[in-house]
């Protein structure tokens, strides 16, 4: 089954996400924060209601299936409400031809960009319009980039818009590519993945074993390949392949079709998803069942301490939840930091911070004093 969005998916799903300009945000939703699994809920008038599920690193789809989610949303879900809550999509698009979805609201703090890196490990951050970081999920540091708070957002290595190049330079990366065969060039160089890459080549009736083409062969594919980005949307399921529109290689085989990419996407990947969470709730049920009486006593018995315990941890999370920006930009950058420096560095650099009360290197602890 479908496990993520190529580029070429990603380009055909932001033409869908159109019908996403105008809508508000009414509310937003996040799985356990290792899930990474987001619903975005909006409204627009006339259609109503419209839904879209993020499942990072790889996938995003307008869905009609809301799972269940936590009474308490992790840390970064209350950040989005909190700066986004209200907010109108203005635009959705994609970065080139990367595998970056970006959707860019007007807020009462003026213009926001959401952007969604749907590859290696995914990632989720908020940028003003001059693209500094006023959120993530989580810092992430690569060799080319380091990705924290506070600091302006820098894109990847830049990747070929293929849907723009022109024959001329088609032409020059064909013949200085350093792949072994024309499909593996057309998957790698172009971006298109494996699947596409060998779609282009059936089109171009050109071999999956072919090494050089020719300069009919390369004309022949330069236009394919504009073709394949003019095509109409035509959702279809064939064998474990979820795609946009109709491809030679599926022809003769038995489709499933649908009214769009995401509906396509949707009934596969959220209603499995739904199912395993039904027969979770099913078998938790009947265990619950069978230790009723146990439970009710334990219950009892931890009623009081509970009480009190609620008043105690809802101040502490009111009081994180105050502070979660600060704290998370904190430790963000503590975590950065061991890396290159003893623990004693670690605290003569942060002597001075007022959040910091203690830093224990035996525990591998910062205890922070709100």
């Amino acid at each position: 089954m479908k496990q993520e969005l190529t580029s070429l998916d990603l380009y055909y799903l932001v033409k869908e996400l159109q019908d996403l300009v105008g809508a508000r945000v009414d509310k937003f939703y996040e799985q356990s924060e290792d899930k990474k699994e987001f619903l975005f809920v909006f409204h627009k008038t006339g259609p109503g209601k419209m839904m879209l599920r993020i499942k990072l690193p790889s996938l995003a789809y307008i869905t009609d299936f809301k799972q269940t989610f936590p009474d308490t949303p992790p840390g970064f879900c209350m950040f989005l409400r909190k700066h986004l809550g209200s907010g109108r999509i203005k635009e959705v698009r994609q970065k080139g031809f990367d595998r970056i979805l970006e959707i860019v609201f007007d807020t009462k703090e003026g213009s926001r960009i959401l952007i969604c890196e749907l590859f290696s490990k995914g990632n989720m951050v908020l940028v003003d319009e001059d693209y500094k970081i006023k959120g993530l999920l989580e810092s992430q540091n690569w060799e080319a980039r380091t990705v924290r708070g506070g600091t302006k957002y820098e894109y990847p290595p830049a990747q070929l818009v293929t849907q723009s190049i022109n024959e001329e330079q088609f032409k020059k990366i064909i013949s200085e590519t350093k792949m072994d065969l024309a499909v593996k060039s057309f998957a790698v160089d172009l971006g298109l993945g494996g699947l596409y890459a060998e779609e282009l080549c059936k089109r171009a009736a050109i071999s999956n074993d072919k090494k050089k083409l020719d300069d009919k062969e390369i004309k022949k594919v330069y236009v394919e390949i504009k073709k394949l980005f003019e095509e109409k949307i035509k959702a279809n399921k064939f064998g474990d392949d979820i795609v946009p529109f109709e491809l030679l290689l599926s022809e003769g085989t038995e489709k499933d079709y649908y009214e769009s990419f995401s509906k396509s996407l949707d009934d596969h990947l959220s209603i499995k998803a739904a199912g395993a969470a039904e027969e979770k709730a099913i078998r938790e049920k009947q265990g619950r069942q069978d230790k009723v009486s146990v439970v009710i006593e334990k219950q009892e018995q931890r009623l009081k301490e509970l009480e009190q315990s609620i008043v105690d941890n809802q101040r502490k999370g009111e009081l994180i939840y105050e502070h979660y920006q600060e704290i998370k930009e904190l430790l963000d950058n503590i975590n950065l930091d061991r890396k290159k420096m003893s623990w004693e560095e670690l605290k003569k650099k942060y002597a001075g911070n007022k959040l910091i009360k203690e830093i224990n290197e035996k525990e591998g602890k910062v205890v922070v004093e709100l």
